[in-house]
């Protein structure tokens, strides 16, 4: 009997012991917090992401475009020449051109660098312009000089489309007052290199887009050499 008595306090001194649960309402509101406080710091964070791609996105495009013109620099026509396929591939019949506005200094002594700021940000404009798909790059080399990576079926028709871009300079509306009146031209240097056709004979090695770089940079000079306004072609 005593061991009875005993046995029945140690059932009931646990039961007291033993934790209960928290009423029904709390359970309730407990449950019904933290999936809402889930969902608010999971919308934060998913913002917070889109937000840093953004930022991400927007230096990536500052470290490939020039500040003044808006369109591509120097340092990015470097990496399209040296990790394009269809450059490197020979892939595609591909062209450079290499220009600059004539008379670009005069404008400059003559009516101060934010007049030839101006003239540099219309004539990028004017070219941009021009250009007949996504798949022509514009960049800005430095100074009043630029570059044009053409991709076309054929010399003929690389010709016809630069001779669109010199029209488009040639008819633009000049940006300064004091500039009315002068006709804007550039002078043009082009090198066509066609696309692969089998293997190259071994004493003949294919030019690399550098080398295309290269000989339509002569081609410019020889067209400011020849008076200016013109477009000097040559196939590498």
């Amino acid at each position: 009997m005593p061991n009875k008595i005993a046995f029945t306090k140690r059932v009931i001194y646990a039961a007291r012991a033993r934790p209960h649960p928290p009423p029904l309402k709390w359970r309730t509101h407990r449950t019904s917090i933290l999936p809402t406080r889930l969902r608010s710091e999971r919308q934060s964070l998913i913002s917070r992401i889109r937000e840093l791609e953004a930022e991400n996105a927007a230096l990536a495009e500052l470290s490939v475009t020039d500040a003044l013109t808006g369109v591509y620099n120097r340092r990015y026509l470097e990496v399209v020449l040296a990790h394009d396929a269809r450059l490197r591939e020979r892939t595609h019949t591909a062209a450079l051109c290499v220009f600059d506005i004539d008379h670009f200094k005069l404008i400059n002594d003559t009516h101060g660098h934010n007049a030839g700021d101006r003239v540099l940000r219309a004539v990028a404009r004017a070219v941009t312009g021009g250009l007949r798909s996504s798949d022509d790059y514009l960049f800005r080399l430095g100074g009043d000089e630029f570059c044009v990576l053409l991709f076309a079926a054929s010399a003929g028709e690389t010709l016809r489309a630069v001779q669109c871009l010199q029209q488009a300079v040639r008819t633009l509306e000049p940006p300064q007052r004091e500039l009315q009146g002068h006709t804007l031209t550039i002078s043009m240097g082009v090198a066509l290199r066609a696309r692969r056709q089998g293997h190259a004979p071994e004493h003949e090695p294919p030019a690399t887009p550098w080398d295309m770089y290269q000989r339509a940079d002569q081609m410019l000079y020889a067209a400011k050499r020849a008076g200016r306004d013109r477009i000097e072609f040559t196939t590498v």
